[in-house]
């Protein structure tokens, strides 16, 4: 049975927070190495690709190196690039109406758009192969409760959330083939986060990539 919606977290409302460390010894907080420092130089396999090239909101590396940002540094809204730039810069102007809550549905024989209302909060689906059966989704949003809209590093930061989320719940429950998530296996510390993308402006979905160390 799909899960249902959930409210999206609060700091996707407001203004950076920053959020508590798990390490009982934090040297990346202490800004001295980076959780992601060992992914660098390993190869990557990419998942839930935007095939389509759908409108996205990328994320890239703060200092340039490789492709994506790791998940870990995402939740801190660390390491990534342009961090306070607008999730709606890289989008095209149809979906600036999602600032609103509309978005364009259909064009009229003159060519005039015609608007639809929608709510401000938006479904995103996780895909990633042996646990599609679970149907997960959640509730993100793009504009904060002030009206304006979300920087790209609380993007980056509500999807590496809700991913969290999902690993600690379903890495267990793969079925069929796909790519096993947990322990010994593929963990939450080696996804990156390259982008999410959407066709209608209401579903999303995460171009997710998982370091690979053998």
């Amino acid at each position: 049975m799909p899960n249902p919606i959930i409210g999206p977290p609060e700091y996707a409302y407001g203004p950076q927070i920053n959020i508590l460390r798990r390490n009982a010894v934090d040297f990346t907080g202490a800004r001295k190495v980076k959780s992601d420092y060992w992914h660098a130089g390993l190869p990557s396999e990419v998942v839930s690709r935007n095939h389509t090239q759908f409108p996205a909101v990328r994320f890239h590396p703060g200092d340039g190196i490789g492709i994506g940002v790791a998940m870990t540094e995402c939740e801190y809204t660390e390491g990534i690039a342009n961090p306070n730039q607008s999730v709606f810069a890289e989008l095209p102007p149809r979906m600036h109406a999602l600032k609103k809550g509309l978005l364009v549905i259909t064009v009229s024989f003159f060519f005039f758009p015609q608007w639809e209302p929608m709510t401000k909060r938006y479904c995103f689906q996780f895909q990633w192969p042996g646990y599609q059966h679970l149907k997960w989704r959640e509730e993100i949003v793009l504009v904060h409760a002030n009206g304006m809209p979300l920087t790209v590093a609380h993007m980056a930061a509500q999807i590496s959330s809700l991913w969290r989320k999902f690993y600690q719940k379903h890495a267990n429950e793969m079925r069929g083939h796909g790519l096993r998530l947990g322990d010994n296996q593929i963990t939450f510390h080696h996804l990156r986060l390259l982008q999410v993308y959407t066709n209608d402006g209401h579903g999303w979905q995460a171009e997710v990539s998982y370091v690979k160390t053998q």
